[in-house]
């Protein structure tokens, strides 16, 4: 079942029907859920270690905005950031509900898993539609840096599933 903070959108398929200006605007609006999806999961945890690492996620998909930003300003200027309606691949809400314990949490880091592996895949073909070495270079950078989330995630995901090993340590907030 898809969680409400989860809207999985159109498939990566679809990725040609749209102009370069549109897939950015995507890009734009999906890191800003992605921070705001981690920063209101962070104020969610209570394992310090764990919540650092939300965090510093967030951090991460605020950096990818400003620079998704300073990209569109470059190749529109002088034109506000157009967010379509429609989004390819899934876009993460900010964390609305009461976690109740480390399912939920191991749910919600699943579902994060998906959405970061799509907007690694999503930068990768960005790559193949930009016209500059620079441009390209930087949907490259992009890309392996989604990855580095998935795996970051990953590996907290993995340590979740271990309830023993997490288990002393669970207090899961309002």
């Amino acid at each position: 079942m898809t969680p409400p903070e989860l809207d999985e959108g159109l498939p990566l398929e679809k990725i040609k029907e749209f102009s370069i200006e549109e897939l950015l605007g995507m890009a734009i609006k999906a890191e800003i859920g992605a921070r705001r999806f981690y920063e209101s999961l962070a104020e969610r945890v209570d394992i310090t270690e764990l919540k650092e690492k939300i965090e510093w996620l967030a951090g991460e998909e605020k950096k990818h905005e400003e620079l998704l930003r300073k990209i569109y300003s470059n190749m529109f200027p002088d034109k506000e950031v157009v967010f379509p309606k429609e989004h390819i691949g899934p876009e993460l809400q900010p964390v609305a509900r009461k976690l109740h314990g480390v399912q939920d949490l191991i749910d919600l880091i699943r579902w994060a898993m998906k959405a970061e592996e799509i907007a690694a895949k999503f930068y990768a073909e960005l790559e193949g539609m930009v016209e500059s070495e620079e441009r390209k270079r930087l949907m490259r950078y992009l890309s392996d840096m989604e990855w580095g989330h998935y795996y970051n995630l990953k590996a907290e995901y993995e340590l979740l599933l271990d309830w023993e090993m997490y288990s002393h340590m669970m207090n899961v907030g309002p």
